[in-house]
């Protein structure tokens, strides 16, 4: 079907409207595809440079933006740093929902198991104890445990709205546990790590919980 005849000014307005709307959606896709090429970027200097050797021209020249680019959205390197890490993090370990808090759980370790043994995982890890020292980054590192806090809180909100959590259970300390297990096998001990891990220490954790509730 022939689309209908506009008056010529319509007609213009119309194509105005389209080409404008094509712009607005280009720079979208446009800024992800950049954005995730800017991370790429950071990961890759991380594991070849580390960390103090990092810069954000390092990172736009590998990356094949501008600097000033950068300074536009992230005002320090520990800022684009902090975001990058963040996004990988979610994307390696996203939330589950499976409908219980023990399977939630088990996914969640499961993840976190998989990202820890990527080579990104590694990177940073080594990266995280190798500026235990850096004084500027203390505050990036706590925002970012804080934000993932928070993103796995609703896991936990989750199993007390289905009755199998207690409010008063601390979910924080739970979390941490849960992660300290697998962060001690993989870099401390250095002991093998199968895939019944994440179900064993789960298990433990939360007869540990269940063992703590007041009984009714």
């Amino acid at each position: 079907m022939k689309p209908p005849h506009l008056p010529p000014n319509e007609a213009r307005t119309t194509a105005a409207v389209n080409g404008m709307d094509t712009v607005r959606r280009r720079p979208g896709g446009r800024s992800a595809r950049v954005q995730a090429t800017v991370f790429e970027a950071i990961f890759q200097l991380l594991a070849e440079e580390g960390y103090e050797r990092l810069s954000m021209a390092a990172i736009a020249e590998r990356a094949g933006v501008h600097e000033t680019s950068l300074y536009r959205r992230w005002k320090t390197k520990e800022q684009l740093i902090l975001a990058a890490i963040n996004r990988r993090v979610a994307q390696g370990i996203p939330v589950p929902d499976t409908g219980a808090l023990h399977s939630d759980l088990v996914a969640v370790a499961q993840s976190l198991q998989l990202f820890l043994q990527s080579r990104v995982g590694q990177v940073l890890f080594q990266t995280a104890v190798a500026t235990l020292h850096v004084p500027e980054l203390r505050a990036f590192r706590q925002e970012h445990w804080r934000q993932r806090r928070a993103y796995l809180q609703i896991l936990f909100e989750r199993a007390i709205a289905r009755g199998e959590l207690s409010p008063q259970v601390d979910s924080q300390l739970l979390l941490e546990t849960l992660s300290g297990v697998v962060y001690m096998r993989l870099f401390v001990a250095n002991e093998p790590v199968d895939e019944t891990l994440p179900e064993r220490v789960v298990e433990l954790l939360l007869s540990g919980v269940n063992n703590r509730l007041p009984s009714e």
